[in-house]
């Protein structure tokens, strides 16, 4: 009996064994699933965020709270004459679904300091997704192709490159997505957007914490 006894109470105990891990993978799944879930649709608008990724010596910035109030500014001249002629930034987004993702928020524009020697502004846009950033993340990389080359990443956020014969002669308009932030960079160097990913990681001081 002793040795019936000695087995069923080491069968008890691989038992609760088992149990307590199980519980514990079906816990730690839980919080792993709650957390993908607060990331991809419960992210908090942050006011005023947009600003944290134009640099702190940038010339003006412009901050609007829809996309629509963007385009009825002066503001938005300007962009069309820094994208060339013909080009213009109400009509590209007049019948474009890609602004329900990239711009439904608040927005900045911004002048932003040379890094090399150029003949023409470099111009900076941010605008608050949230929540849409994994979404907006999938569809440029599907779109992926002649027009849209992914360059990489710089630390973790990615870059893509959109390229066009409609754009300004010797202008590239580069992409960025952060955790929150869809970032354009339209500037004489594709590189000039890594400046844009320093201040939001916080390597450059930016023009939020300057106010």
């Amino acid at each position: 009996m002793v040795p019936f006894r000695r087995s069923r109470k080491l069968f008890c105990k691989k038992l609760m064994s088992g149990k307590i891990k199980f519980g514990i993978t079906i816990g730690l799944g839980a919080l792993f699933v709650g957390v993908i879930v607060v990331y991809s649709f419960i992210q908090p608008f942050q006011q005023g965020m947009v600003c944290n990724a134009i640099p702190q010596q940038a010339s003006f910035v412009f901050t609007a709270n829809t996309l629509e109030e963007l385009l009825q500014s002066p503001v938005c001249n300007q962009l069309d004459k820094a994208l060339g002629a013909g080009n213009s930034l109400a009509e590209s987004t007049a019948s474009n679904d890609w602004k329900k993702l990239a711009a439904a928020s608040e927005i900045a524009v911004a002048d932003i300091p040379y890094r090399n020697m150029g003949e023409q502004k470099s111009w900076a846009a941010v605008s608050w997704v949230g929540w849409r950033s994994p979404w907006l993340r999938w569809k440029l990389e599907a779109a992926a192709g002649k027009q849209l080359t992914f360059l990489g990443k710089h630390a973790v956020w990615p870059i893509w490159e959109y390229t066009s014969p409609d754009l300004a002669h010797g202008m590239h308009l580069t992409f960025s997505l952060t955790d929150n932030l869809f970032i354009a960079c339209l500037s004489e160097s594709p590189s000039d957007i890594v400046l844009l990913l320093d201040t939001y990681d916080g390597r450059v001081a930016s023009y939020s914490r300057g106010k």
